[in-house]
């Protein structure tokens, strides 16, 4: 079930198909940071990422300071990582790969 949080070699398993995302054992969660040209594509980006979520009913923690945008993924039903992270992070890779 995509619900269910996810052991650790579930963990590692879905970070291999995952680019320059980390993972934090720690908090349970995984991250990454884009660098944007300008202000205005960084906030672009954030918009698609809030369709994409909104889409898949499973919302990030996004912040944008300037042209840095930091997304942070972690299912808070399961206090942990579940499928829905890792099929949010591969969704959101695509979408910036086709349109940024």
């Amino acid at each position: 079930m995509a619900n269910e949080r996810l052991n650790q070699a579930q963990i590692e398993e879905g970070m291999q198909v995952l680019h320059q995302w980390r993972c934090n054992l720690s908090d349970a969660s995984i991250s990454k940071e884009w660098r944007f040209e300008g202000y205005k594509t960084a906030i672009a980006m954030l918009v698609k990422v809030s369709e994409l979520a909104e889409n898949q009913n499973h919302h990030p923690e996004m912040t944008s300071v300037y042209t840095t945008v930091r997304i942070k993924l972690w299912t808070h039903d399961a206090n942990g990582l579940t499928r829905k992270d890792f099929e949010l992070a591969e969704a959101i890779d695509k979408m910036v790969e086709q349109e940024f």
